[in-house]
């Protein structure tokens, strides 16, 4: 009995010490985060993560440091990783809300309002997550305008006399592209209704964070 009380000392004070190690390192992580040396943060939240590779909030604080390096993949592969380790919605809230936020600046807008819509599943009533959504699904839609402006440039014909046949294919292109544009119109109308009835509100509360420029509002941090 006595050597096993040693032994379990032992391992007790061992697990304490890499817990000081790994705080240590995630104190300074956030110090250097907070000073905006988000290179040396990442590599002070990665030598926590080489502690304790479970420590949620280092990793969480290192998809910060990686978003505000530009480096939205790496920071979405990091935030949908620790959605599946949570069912607290609070939680779960914000991990979506800033994985939106990633995608949003990688210019994947389809995947940012399905993350975006999953974070007001969660908090309904998040109105930066409301703002950023409806500015995503502006962003879509001005996407998809420049691709067809660019698919009606490739279409325009290299034969002197094609205007007959050509007409015809742009026609039918055209009345594809306007069915797929008003699906995702429709979806964003219904989305926007909603948002709008107090986007007044919404807009005086995120101006600090979005500025002037109408970005989207910033990610949720620790």
């Amino acid at each position: 009995m006595r050597i096993q009380l040693i032994i379990v000392s032992i391992l007790l004070a061992s697990l304490s010490s890499l817990a000081q190690k790994e705080n240590k390192h995630i104190r300074k992580g956030n110090e250097l985060y907070q000073q905006k040396k988000y290179d040396e943060a990442e590599v002070e939240y990665r030598k926590a993560l080489e502690k304790n590779n479970k420590a949620t909030n280092a990793q969480y604080n290192l998809s910060n440091a990686l978003y505000k390096q530009k480096r939205y993949k790496e920071a979405s592969t990091i935030l949908d990783e620790l959605a599946t380790k949570t069912k607290d919605p609070q939680e779960l809230s914000r991990l979506y809300h800033n994985l939106g936020n990633a995608m949003l600046e990688d210019k994947d807008y389809q995947n940012s309002i399905e993350a975006y819509k999953k974070s007001l599943k969660h908090n309904p009533n998040a109105e930066d997550t409301r703002y950023n959504l409806s500015y995503a699904l502006k962003k879509m839609q001005r996407q998809e305008q420049e691709q067809q402006k660019q698919k009606q440039k490739q279409n325009q014909p290299n034969d002197p006399n094609p205007k007959k046949d050509q007409n015809k294919d742009q026609n039918k292109d055209q009345k594809q592209e306007q069915q797929k544009q008003q699906l995702n119109r429709d979806e964003a109308e219904q989305m926007l209704d909603a948002l709008n009835r107090n986007e007044k509100e919404i807009r005086k509360k995120t101006d600090k964070q979005k500025g002037k420029d109408g970005v989207p509002a910033s990610g949720k941090e620790w």
